[in-house]
């Protein structure tokens, strides 16, 4: 399994415990994520987190991941308006208005169904940070960690 357990701690930003400081890191970027406009900046609060978290690999791990999620989630998000916007100005000028008007509703699905699949895992490792365990989200744990430099048990 992707996840392991790790000893309860205190985190260097206002002594609160890392699991909490961690769990904050990915309830602040998803309800930001909610926000119109805002989305696309949602990975500016486990960045913060990250770079003034100094003691704990734990909380620097699960704000890495975080930022990497909401990072991927940001790209994809303009990658799909960029689609979609392509799309409708090619729908307006066309006679295959109506494809291209299905392409940019089946990419919408598509995104739609990517972003859950984004949620469930950030919820996932809500709960995994939660309970002191380091949980590795498929490609953003790896990317974390490498970035992090830590394996998220590793505390200074």
């Amino acid at each position: 399994m992707n996840k392991r357990k790790i000893e309860p701690h205190k985190a260097s930003i206002g002594g609160m415990d890392a699991n909490l400081l961690a769990l904050i890191a990915y309830i602040a970027s998803t309800v930001i994520g909610f926000i119109p406009l805002l989305r696309y900046f949602a990975w500016l609060a486990p960045l913060v987190i990250f770079l003034m978290e100094k003691e704990s690999g734990f909380v620097k791990f699960h704000a890495m991941q975080s930022f990497v999620l909401n990072l991927m989630g940001a790209a994809l998000g303009f990658i799909v308006t960029v689609l979609i916007g392509g799309s409708v100005a090619a729908a307006i000028g066309s006679r295959a208005g109506a494809a291209a008007l299905g392409f940019a509703g089946l990419v919408g699905l598509l995104t739609t169904a990517i972003s859950v699949i984004i949620l469930i895992f950030a919820v996932i490792a809500m709960i995994n940070a939660y309970k002191y365990n380091i949980y590795y989200i498929p490609l953003a744990g790896k990317v974390a960690e490498n970035f992090s430099g830590k394996s998220g048990g590793d505390d200074a």
